[in-house]
Parts: C-alpha cells; structure tokens; sequence
C-alpha cells in the first residue's frame, strides 16, 4: 500500500480547489451551447438541440397546404462548445436557416379539358366533385373531353373549388359562344348559296341531277391557272370542310379511293354513259360496288390533292368526256 505524506496531500488539496475555483469562474463567465454548421457556414448558436431538431422535423413532414413533400439541400451538423454567457442563443434564426434550405414540392389536382389544364383545386375529391356537378351543364362534347391529372410545383399555390369552376364556365361560355358563331356563320353561308346562286337541279339526258352540296362557286369549267397544266374539267364549290356531299343522282360507285391530283376521290357511274367525279374528300363513306342515291352521303368535302382549301371539285363526264356542270347545276 502506497502512502502519501502531508505535503503530497497538501498539494492535491490546492490544485483540487484551484480546479474547482476555475471551472465555477468558467461556468459563471460561459455557457454551454451548440454551435450549428450547414453547408459549411455557422448560422448560429442553440441551447437545445432536441427542441430545434424536433421543430425542425414537423417541418419537414408537414404535409399542409397542398404540400407533397420537402426535402432538405443538407442536413446541420451540431458542435458543442462554451460561449459567453453576454451571448444569447439564435434558435429563431438558426430554424429559420434551416427552413430555408429546404425544398418544397407542392401538390394540386388539375381539371383538364382535351388535355389543356384549365382549373386547379387541392383534392382530387373536389376535382370529381366539380366534373360530376358540370356532367349535364356543358356540351356533352366538352364534358367527353375532362379529365384530371396530379401536378407537381416548387411555387406555392392555394386553389379553391370556386375558382375552379369559375375558371370551367369561363370555358363553357366560350365554347358555346364559338359554337352559335358557327352556326351564324353556316346559316350566313347558306343564305348566300341561296341568294347568289340559284343552286337548282337540271336534268341530263332525261336523268333528273341535283347538287352534291351548298357553297360558292371558286373556279369554273374550262378556266385555267399556274396549278394546273390544262384547262379545268369540273367545276370547284367551296364550303366548309366536312361537309356532305351527295351524289347529282342515283347510280353505283365504280371507284372510292386516293387518285393523284384529285386526292380522295369517288366515281359514280349514273348509266347511259353518264359518270360524275366527287375529288379532294377528307374522308370518304362509299364504296366501291355502292348503290347511292341523292339521299346518300358519299363523301366528306376536304382539300385533299392538287387543292389550295375545302371545296368539292365536281365532274361529270358523258361517255368519258367532261361536259360543264353548270349547263345543269348552279345555274
């Protein structure tokens, strides 16, 4: 057993004492904090590093005001350390720092219309509620055309159903605006064909005939331009693209299909030599081997081919040669 004389003791007394002396100066002169280091950078000084971490973790979780997720750009790195006691923590600015470091991905629900996004709310459940409430109050070819899509932004949005379906009426009005203006604008083109040109029907060789569509007469039998490298052997009427076209009389369908110069093209054949040519067809409804009639609706006016807009290029042949329509239509 080691034995210590009273000097030794006497030592260890004074240098215990002078420690003791030392760290109750330093604990009245410091504190103990945490220094916070993000990105490299101090952004401050924290008591409770629990607290901070926990306030700072509600923040990242938070899934509030159409927030999807948050992720931060780095995570604090924690020191502690002893600082005067003058010094006072940074909790506000250090969790302010750290908020500010986080990216934020919102989450909304788009009310889409053909594909195009026109309204936004925060649930998809409001999203279906808005097009259940809009089935019956909009075109049934507009309401074929809604749909929904999620999507995600860095940029705050708050939507509200009512400016959601403020934003869909706005749409609706339109659409029905566009719609009685196409209308106006078929009646207005129907009053002209009427006006301008007599459109009656005519017989050939005993054959009573009828015109294959309402419209205006854009270039006639026998004209001639830079497009074509011979005098013209129909007769053009433009109209609206899509429309009906019927045949000048009863007879079979010899040929329906793309020709050249002509574009989708339809052949009838009347009997008695007598054949009529409906050329530059968006889409054609006949085929070969088809019994039509004036009543049936062959083809679509289009601007297929050798054409510069919809109009029908009409023919009618006798015994293979072109005759010029208006001896007996569109007097």
């Amino acid at each position: 057993m080691k034995y210590y004389t009273k000097e030794v003791f006497k030592t260890m007394k004074i240098a215990l004492i002078g420690f003791l002396v030392i760290t109750i100066i330093t604990l009245i002169k410091f504190k103990p904090v945490y220094a916070v280091t993000l990105a490299g950078e101090t952004i401050g000084y924290i008591a409770d590093k629990e607290n901070i971490e926990s306030e700072f973790n509600n923040y990242i979780n938070d899934k509030d005001s159409n927030i999807a997720f948050r992720v931060s750009d780095g995570l604090p790195e924690y020191d502690l350390m002893l600082v005067s006691r003058k010094d006072n923590e940074t909790d506000e600015e250090v969790l302010s720092a750290m908020k500010s470091a986080v990216v934020t991905t919102y989450q909304t629900y788009a009310i889409t219309i053909d594909g195009e996004v026109k309204a936004q709310v925060s649930s998809e459940e409001e999203a279906m509620q808005i097009i259940e409430e809009m089935k019956g109050t909009i075109p049934a070819e507009l309401e074929m055309k809604l749909g929904i899509v999620t999507e995600y932004s860095n940029i705050p949005v708050n939507p509200t159903k009512e400016s959601a379906v403020a934003s869909i009426n706005e749409v609706k009005v339109q659409k029905e605006t566009d719609y009685n203006n196409q209308k106006a604008e078929e009646a207005k083109q129907a009053a002209i064909a009427t006006t301008t040109q007599v459109a009656a029907t005519g017989k050939i060789a005993d054959m009573q005939i009828a015109i294959p569509v309402k419209g205006i007469i854009s270039s006639r039998y026998g004209s001639r331009s830079s497009r074509r490298s011979s005098a013209h052997t129909g007769l053009d009427i433009a109209t609206s693209q899509g429309t009906g076209i019927r045949p000048i009389a009863s007879g079979t369908v010899t040929y329906s299909g793309e020709k050249g110069t002509y574009g989708n093209l339809v052949i009838v054949n009347h009997g008695n030599g007598i054949e009529s040519y409906y050329a530059h067809c968006s889409k054609l409804y006949a085929n070969v081997g088809d019994t039509v009639d004036t009543n049936s609706t062959i083809a679509s006016v289009g601007s297929t081919g050798n054409s510069t807009g919809p109009h029908l290029h009409l023919e009618i042949r006798v015994n293979g040669s072109p005759v010029n329509p208006q001896q007996y239509l569109y007097k």
